[in-house]
């Protein structure tokens, strides 16, 4: 099977379900948890301990052969923080890297989500996609919360 279609074909539930790093009874409590404090799934596996976040991110590398990107040093452009809100970061658990004429690099810890790849790829935006840690994630959307709150 072509690894970009399983971004399409697959969620990050099932993809862990389908590896048992996770049973129903583990989703359904991670589904609540999910529904009450909002935000993606990948933070939520690995905080319900189904499995660390370098387990995590050796998985989805080597089942969609997606790049990691550490993005600790990274700063974005503001035009990218302006068309990535806050809101939106942490809904879909994504980074904006840098956008270079047609190419938009973000960084994500759950590669597995349609809505975001189906959000922002267009005929005038062409999507690179990397993988990042979950911690990484987490420790840079603290700093610009700071940061905008400062």
């Amino acid at each position: 099977m072509n690894k970009s279609n399983l971004l399409f074909n697959n969620t990050l539930d099932g993809f862990l379900k389908s590896k048992k790093y996770v049973e129903d009874n583990q989703l359904k409590e991670i589904k609540s948890v999910r529904n009450a404090e909002g935000g993606g799934w990948a933070g939520h596996f690995v905080d319900s301990g189904c499995l660390t976040e370098n387990e995590l991110l050796r998985l989805i590398i080597e089942e969609t052969g997606l790049p990691y990107i550490p993005i600790l040093g990274i700063t974005p452009h503001e035009d990218l923080l302006s068309e990535f809100t806050f809101d939106f970061m942490k809904a879909f658990e994504c980074f904006p890297v840098d956008k270079i004429g047609r190419i938009l690099t973000i960084a994500t810890p759950n590669p597995f989500q349609q809505e975001l790849l189906r959000s922002r790829n267009t005929a005038d935006c062409k999507i690179k996609l990397f993988v990042c840690r979950v911690s990484e994630w987490r420790e840079k959307i603290r700093l610009m919360t700071q940061s905008k709150n400062n």
